[in-house]
């Protein structure tokens, strides 16, 4: 490139950079309103729409604005650039034919006259969720389902009536979400075969509210299934293809003692996945499962106490699959998988009480119920070496 190609090109860059510097430069006298934008074309969007439209020609215009009132009453606004072409408006309370106006700001924020525009939405996110929201009872608790495809931020309140001991008793949760989920309140301490009020309702950021579930369930009940009943088949035995794991103090992840504050674990030197078989001694139909982890925070070179131990950390079982056996067919059969997930940052003493609880999950997750009946039940351990306790729910066989 010759040197006068360079100045040529130098000059343009200079002069565009200078042009687009003047168009951002704010000035106290200008009070002139810009003209007004063009409306082109409309798409629906879900709650909302994009709207195309020609900028005016003033040289200061900056951004193109499109507002409404929403339900409350508060004005919504959205803004694209001038030369973005298009703008986008969401928030709408229900499908089909929305006015929306539109104008044009400048540098000096003087904001041209207002045309207003007919828009047409799809329905809301916050609505097609709503029609999703499904309310199940569960074993002493309340199982939520939603789903959605969309990462919209949403709300989900939950309105929960029962009496106990001829006292009402009320009870109200908010859950956040962006995602397909199920919920479960299992922390109300409910008494099973009671009938128990659901209402459940659901927003979004534009204050759009959707009632979207009332009605009364009655919750499901299972007791502990006694241990006194258990036994353990010896390492090495094979049962329906599957060989009983081996490793040290085996029985402690029966004796119903947890591993916290006293030592009292199962490890295991096998490979993952690894499996224990357990003997239930007579047949149970199964509910729930609880789980509970190695602690052992005790320092014993020291003699001095970590209050959070191994919990959630380590290699304790954090992944791991439930079978039953079918008598019928002498083989077994997958229950449900799960994935303890890690904990949120918490204090140590945070993670002892969780620790304390137990992790729990229900045979059939989707949809709480009791599985079959079986008296051999197969813990297999996707990965990690140790575990403290298993315990099972469920009822005994008829």
């Amino acid at each position: 490139m010759t040197i006068f190609k360079i100045l040529a090109v130098s000059l343009v860059i200079f002069l565009v950079g200078c042009e687009e510097a003047e168009r951002f430069k704010i000035s106290g006298k200008d009070n002139t309103p810009p003209g007004k934008p063009t409306f082109v074309e409309s798409k629906p969007l879900p709650g909302g729409a994009r709207i195309f439209f020609v900028p005016p020609t003033d040289q200061d215009v900056l951004y193109i604005e499109a507002s409404y009132k929403n339900v409350a009453g508060i004005t919504i606004r959205f803004a694209a650039s001038f030369a973005a072409g298009s703008v986008d408006v969401y928030g709408f309370n229900k499908e089909g034919e929305h006015t929306v106006d539109l104008c044009a700001v400048d540098r000096a924020g003087n904001r041209s006259e207002s045309i207003q525009q007919k828009v047409t939405a799809l329905e809301p996110i916050v609505v097609s969720v709503a029609k999703t929201i499904t309310v199940l009872p569960s074993f002493s608790s309340i199982l939520l389902k939603w789903k959605t495809t969309s990462s919209e931020p949403l709300y989900v309140g939950v309105d929960i009536s029962y009496t106990q001991n001829n006292v009402r008793q009320d009870y109200s949760a908010v859950f956040n979400t962006n995602q397909t989920e199920t919920r479960s309140l299992d922390s109300l301490k409910l008494f099973a075969g009671e009938p128990v009020s659901v209402k459940v309702s659901l927003w979004d950021k534009y204050d759009n509210v959707v009632q979207a579930k009332d009605t009364t369930i009655v919750l499901l009940t299972d007791d502990i299934i006694p241990k006194n009943g258990w036994s353990l088949p010896n390492a090495g035995t094979i049962l329906g293809g599957i060989t009983q794991v081996g490793g040290l103090r085996v029985d402690m992840v029966i004796d119903g003692v947890i591993d916290i504050d006293i030592e009292n674990f199962f490890v295991t030197t096998q490979a993952n996945p690894w499996n224990m078989i357990i003997d239930l001694g007579k047949e149970y139909e199964i509910s729930r499962i609880v789980t509970h982890q190695r602690w052992s925070g005790y320092s014993t070179s020291f003699g001095s106490v970590n209050v959070r131990g191994n919990l959630y950390r380590g290699d304790n079982v954090l992944s791991s699959n439930l079978y039953g056996w079918d008598n019928t067919s002498q083989s077994w059969y997958l229950w449900s998988g799960r994935i303890i997930p890690q904990p949120s940052v918490l204090s140590d003493g945070e993670y002892t009480i969780m620790g304390k609880t137990g992790d729990m999950a229900f045979i059939f997750p989707d949809e709480p119920q009791f599985s079959s009946p079986t008296r051999y039940v197969r813990f297999e351990a996707v990965n990690g070496k140790y575990i403290s306790e298993i315990t099972l729910y469920g009822r005994e066989a008829k």
